[in-house]
């Protein structure tokens, strides 16, 4: 049984948050659930979270995460040395604000090309870069003190 199938949704990214919350809350309630409560809080976790249930999402349709384009591995150069060459944390900031703008727009954009699995693999990629970027380089700048 697929985390969907556990909180009774459709298998798709774009889910009702609201109907897989009030799922949750019911499965956790209810005397005759048959799912492990850790497999269902993770079925939970997973599907709550953006970038988490794009890649399980495409995990369930075959589609490998793990690849890369070149054009994408130019940009994510690109963008560590113009990141690397800010020498005070209010531009670090300032930049990292436009990274979670533009993460925003991905997950929009996930949203709108979820049947096109190509597409949405290749937004996925991007986002999850621009993610693990960010989470990196907060705290470098956040971390420090």
């Amino acid at each position: 049984m697929n985390y969907f199938e556990i909180l009774r949704l459709p298998i798709a990214y774009n889910i009702d948050v609201d109907l897989m919350m009030r799922n949750y809350f019911s499965l956790q309630r209810s005397s005759e659930n048959s799912v492990d409560s850790g497999v269902l809080n993770e079925a939970y976790n997973v599907l709550k979270n953006d970038i988490r249930r794009a890649e399980y999402f495409l995990s369930l349709k075959n589609v490998s995460t793990e690849t890369m384009s070149a054009e994408l591995s130019v940009k994510m150069f690109e963008m560590r040395e113009k990141y690397a060459a800010l020498e005070n944390d209010e531009d670090k900031i300032a930049f990292q604000n436009q990274i979670k703008k533009k993460i925003k727009e991905q997950v929009s954009m996930l949203k709108e090309n979820e049947d096109d699995l190509e597409k949405f693999s290749e937004i996925f990629s991007e986002l999850k870069f621009l993610n693990s970027f960010l989470e990196k380089e907060r705290a470098d700048v956040y971390g420090r003190n």
